[in-house]
């Protein structure tokens, strides 16, 4: 099969290699298609080391094509999308739901096989049934809107509340629709290139504000802030001070660097800030639940995000045009 590798800053490798075989408890994904994520942009930028022989992507969806020993509810040529997290499924974290935390968790695409892949083993436990209705181009989008359903309800959105998320990117936008269905009354969505303030109404933003204007126009206006840029930015520190007092800002970007804090507005406003990763299961339904409802709902305004479609044998174009904003790229995918 083929499989594609970050073998060095702005490099990547398309090569053959084995099909694996899924071990008990496991099974043999045909992906179907697989988004290129921010964090995936860390890696090939070189902000983050990659590893060179682990294949990356960790949003996919695709067909089962085998099952291991012990697997049952799932059988060849079953749709599926994948929750791309190996677990102990053991510690008190993992037995409450709250499996994000766990100590020994991974994701894949990172230090286990991605779905960059024609195929790719993963855990029987991770996977949901991919409903009529969706493809696999949307399926391979619930895994970046459960990262938004998450983050909206670690802060405990309400319905009514004004949310203001900080960046138009992919994360971004799916916080956006994330917001949306969540009741939030009003979204305001802040962008740097054209084409992502134009994405952002199209998500369903009520407004757009260019990144530099932020700070003057939205002071104090917000209950929840997202932050969806990390990086360099100094967002986090604009998000403190867009939040009304009392209000909360959660943080979804990944920064490479240590950021600014305004500490005396923080303590002075009451603001909680709170950290996002991954998905779990707060309750009776998943953020995967949610995210693959919220798609259901209404998948064509989900599908308007993915600009860019790629065979696998092109993923080092893939990256380039994910990298490259000129390009007018939102969520660019690859259909192995």
């Amino acid at each position: 099969m083929l499989a594609a590798f970050c073998t060095g800053k702005e490099k990547i490798e398309v090569r053959e290699v084995a099909v694996p075989a899924p071990g008990p408890g496991e099974v043999l994904l045909r992906v179907g298609a697989c988004g290129i994520c921010g964090s995936d942009l860390h890696f090939y930028r070189g902000d983050f080391p990659a590893m060179p022989n682990m294949s990356l992507g960790h949003e996919f969806a695709g067909e089962v094509a085998e099952v291991g020993e012990g697997v049952g509810g799932f059988s060849p040529g079953q749709r599926v999308v994948i929750e791309p997290l190996r677990t102990c499924r053991e510690c008190a974290y993992c037995r409450s739901g709250q499996y994000q935390l766990c100590p020994r968790r991974v994701l894949l695409g990172t230090f286990a096989p991605g779905g960059l892949a024609q195929y790719v083993c993963v855990p029987s436990y991770s996977l949901y049934p991919l409903p009529e209705g969706l493809d696999f181009d949307l399926g391979a989008l619930v895994e970046p809107l459960a990262v938004a359903v998450h983050a909206l309800h670690v802060v405990g959105v309400s319905a009514g509340e004004r949310v203001v998320v900080l960046g138009s990117g992919s994360i971004g936008l799916m916080a956006v629709l994330a917001a949306r269905a969540a009741g939030a009354a009003e979204v305001v969505s802040t962008y740097r290139h054209q084409h992502q303030a134009e994405a952002a109404l199209a998500a369903g933003a009520a407004r757009v504000v260019e990144a530099g204007e932020v700070a003057g126009r939205e002071r104090e206006r917000a209950d929840i802030v997202v932050e969806t840029v990390g990086g360099r930015a100094e967002t986090l520190e604009q998000g403190v001070g867009i939040v009304r007092a009392g209000g909360r800002v959660v943080v979804l970007g990944l920064f490479t660097q240590a950021v600014r804090l305004n500490a005396l507005a923080l303590m002075l406003k009451e603001v909680r800030i709170a950290g996002g990763i991954t998905y779990c299961r707060p309750g009776q339904r998943s953020d995967f639940e949610v995210a693959l409802g919220i798609l259901q709902a209404d998948p064509q305004r989900a599908r308007r995000l993915i600009t860019h479609r790629f065979p696998l044998e092109r993923t080092a174009e893939a990256f380039a045009a994910a990298l490259d904003k000129s390009s007018g790229s939102l969520k660019v995918q690859l259909t192995p």
